[in-house]
């Protein structure tokens, strides 16, 4: 008996151990907004009309309604719904390294 308990015991302490190791490397939403922040570099439409103009390989990727884009949208952008985002961006952007400009 005196072991079975001892053993649960350490089991219990061992699990506890994990799950408080886990929750402290869980990041909170703003954690993760900030971190997009430092990661994602903003252009400015000038920017954008720049590396346009110098020919830089780039992707616009319109993530607005599909209404809004056929009303207007950038030469040669290309359009994906932002629900569709996620499960697709890979299908037509498969190189990770592309720069891609969101709007």
């Amino acid at each position: 008996m005196y072991k079975k308990t001892v053993s649960l015991l350490v089991f219990a302490f061992v699990l506890f151990s994990a799950l408080a190791v886990q929750a402290a490397s869980v990041k909170t939403p703003a954690q993760l907004v900030e971190e997009a922040r430092v990661a994602i570099k903003e252009v400015s439409v000038e920017d954008l009309e720049n590396m346009i103009d110098n020919d830089e390989k780039v992707i616009i990727l319109d993530i607005r309604d599909p209404n809004e884009y056929e009303v207007s949208h950038i030469a040669g952008a290309l359009h994906m719904s932002r629900g569709l985002l996620d499960l697709h961006v890979q299908e037509i952007i498969p190189d990770k390294n592309t720069k891609i400009v969101v709007y």
